[in-house]
């Protein structure tokens, strides 16, 4: 899969995912149970109707290597064809403001040898050890924050299914911190875990079935991603169903990521490994990224990525400030134009704009219009509660 064509779906789940999210996946073992309150929220699902993934043949599944990957689900739960508990609608302005946004860090372009291949740092800087309370200190999204998208698709916008884009509770993970005497030093610390989901409404069934997870296990110091999980699953009328799972671990001190692919519909397993710029982002944890800057018109922020087997940059430039009108009301909103780059070549065909809050102290994102390979892509907010932290 190219860069193009693994951002374009990553637009999609980026975009339609981007804008996605909800209570998700958790990483087996070494996720630390949440406290009471947070623990509750997720441990009972909400009396409501659940999204209907694409059907499953009898016998197709392959089961995860260890644990018990998915997460129950929270209180709140998706709706099928905009039919909504009253007790699911959430707030839409936070009760308080958070603190300013911490500086996010800047990486640098790939280490590249004389022969032209990517390095690794011999000696890494440490990771630093932050306490839980400061795991989301200073963000405009707190723990409990969840948004909801309505997803469009081509020019006429038909509306083909819903995102949810979710912030999780803080989790401890044990994960490479440092190197010494040429070994490599595995640490719990705490992370930012953020979770997207998306899927098709009933009424899209016929021309598309998808249900789509993520979830994202993110340093707070840089954003960096430390573990990553992605379910895809597919159908198109006639075509056979497409049902695969991932799991990723990112190793930034030894600049490695391990995969771990299982499409179940073959019954396949897959193995891979691959070269990691240190302190790269995921996709998911980018989108988040892209609510902590401080924009100025014309000026371009970065954020390094890693989809695809692939470092990547992604660039987004304020090209202008809008007044958006959506379901909760309208917003004064930056307009990003998104780019994306393998060093310094354009990988993506068509424009991609994302629009974030300009003056809402969450700073959510607000909407989504791209032109991808395979169509036009359109996502707007239309639920949203902040996170109480």
């Amino acid at each position: 899969m190219t860069i193009a064509n693994s951002t374009v779906r990553c637009s999609y789940y980026l975009v339609l995912i981007v804008s996605l999210g909800l209570t998700g996946v958790a990483f087996p073992a070494e996720t630390v149970t949440a406290p009471k309150e947070a623990a509750a929220s997720t441990s009972e699902p909400a009396n409501t109707a659940k999204p209907k993934p694409a059907p499953k043949a009898k016998g197709d599944e392959l089961p995860p290597a260890q644990g018990d990957w998915m997460a129950k689900p929270s209180a709140s739960k998706p709706v099928q064809n905009g039919k909504a508990s009253p007790s699911a609608t959430p707030a839409v302005e936070a009760k308080t403001a958070p603190a300013p946004a911490a500086p996010a860090a800047q990486p640098s372009e790939p280490v590249v040898a004389a022969d032209g291949s990517e390095t690794c740092p011999a000696n890494p800087e440490p990771a630093p050890n932050l306490p839980r309370a400061d795991t989301y200190k200073g963000m405009p999204f707190q723990s409990g924050e969840e948004a909801r998208y309505i997803l469009k698709y081509g020019l006429v916008k038909v509306h083909v299914g819903y995102g949810f884009l979710r912030v999780m509770p803080p989790a401890k993970h044990t994960m490479p911190v440092a190197k010494k005497d040429g070994a490599v030093i595995q640490e719990p610390r705490w992370h930012r875990v953020f979770a997207a989901e998306a899927y098709t409404g009933d009424w899209y069934k016929m021309i598309f079935a998808g249900h789509d997870k993520m979830q994202a296990f993110s340093r707070p110091w840089d954003f960096g991603v430390t573990k990553f999980y992605i379910s895809q699953n597919e159908e198109k009328p006639f075509v056979r169903r497409f049902h695969q799972e991932k799991w990723l671990d990112f190793d930034h001190v030894s600049c490695k990521v391990t995969e771990r692919t299982v499409d179940h519909k073959k019954k396949r397993e897959k193995n891979t490994e691959h070269f990691l710029q240190p302190s790269a982002d995921d996709a998911l944890g980018a989108l988040y990224k892209l609510r902590t800057h401080t924009y100025e018109l014309n000026k371009t922020e970065r954020v390094l990525v890693y989809t695809s087997e692939k470092n990547w940059w992604l660039e987004a430039t304020p090209v202008a400030i809008e007044d958006v009108k959506t379901a909760l009301g309208n917003f004064k909103a930056y307009k990003l134009a998104v780019k994306t780059y393998l060093g310094k070549e354009l990988q993506q065909r068509g424009k991609l704009f994302v629009w974030i809050a300009a003056e809402h102290p969450n700073r959510p994102m607000i909407k989504v219009e791209g032109e991808v390979t395979f169509g036009s892509i359109y996502l707007e907010l239309d639920r949203y509660t902040p996170g109480a932290g």
